[in-house]
């Protein structure tokens, strides 16, 4: 393509781009820094539901703790997959999950990457087509629907962002007003972790054109377990 035909389509691009209408009253509904340190749980819990639907991310609110091994099944079952790369049991909140999925017939690969250059080959060939990350979450934002996860041991960075569908265990407990609440909180294990990012939703791109794409640069589905 010539480069007077590539300007000519940007043009007509601009010519023809809108904005459209935003499903709710999302972000800012709110004052971000506004929220009382007592407000109740449930509050908190609706709010980042709200936020984070309002971005297309999927959010099941649980009530007992029975049913999260269920719900991931439900989720392999609607993606059609069995195969998920996941943390270890202690950094998803959840004793013996793992081993509770293997039963319902999941296989579950590793995510943390071996040191030596042949084994972390095998590895990321081994996850290569793996369709579904299941992680734990440090954190939820209820101003604007994020989840916040920080990387270390046994928490590796794959499992949120390559497989195309990412599932976060989200404990109620550990959903904040905003992101100085949650900063304040867990000072102490952001300064020992390799990484910390906060997932609002299913990636999207926007390229020169103003195309958007969702799922280029990490997951295009995203659904947070919201758990006792």
């Amino acid at each position: 393509m010539s480069r007077e035909s590539f300007l000519k389509n940007i043009r007509q691009k601009l010519d023809d781009a809108y904005l459209p209408d935003a499903p709710v009253q999302h972000p800012g509904k709110f004052n971000k820094y506004s929220w009382q340190p007592d407000t109740p749980t449930d509050q908190l819990v609706n709010q980042f539901k709200q936020e984070l639907e309002a971005l297309k991310g999927h959010v099941h609110v649980l009530d007992d703790v029975e049913e999260i091994a269920d719900t991931i099944l439900n989720i392999l079952k609607q993606h059609n997959t069995q195969r998920i790369i996941s943390w270890d049991d202690e950094n998803l909140g959840l004793v013996n999950l793992k081993s509770t999925l293997e039963e319902g017939g999941v296989e579950i690969v590793d995510s943390a990457l071996p040191e030596d250059v042949n084994g972390r080959k095998n590895q990321l060939s081994a996850i290569e087509d793996v369709f579904v990350g299941l992680t734990g979450a440090h954190g939820g934002l209820a101003d604007n629907g994020a989840v916040a996860l920080l990387s270390g041991e046994n928490r590796g960075r794959l499992a949120s962002l390559a497989p195309p569908v990412h599932i976060a265990l989200l404990k109620k407990e550990n959903i904040y007003p905003s992101i100085p609440a949650f900063l304040a909180d867990v000072d102490e294990i952001v300064a020992n972790s390799s990484n910390l990012v906060f997932i609002a939703g299913p990636s999207r791109t926007g390229d020169i054109e103003m195309t958007l794409s969702i799922g280029v640069h990490g997951p295009g589905k995203v659904h947070v377990i919201v758990t006792p």
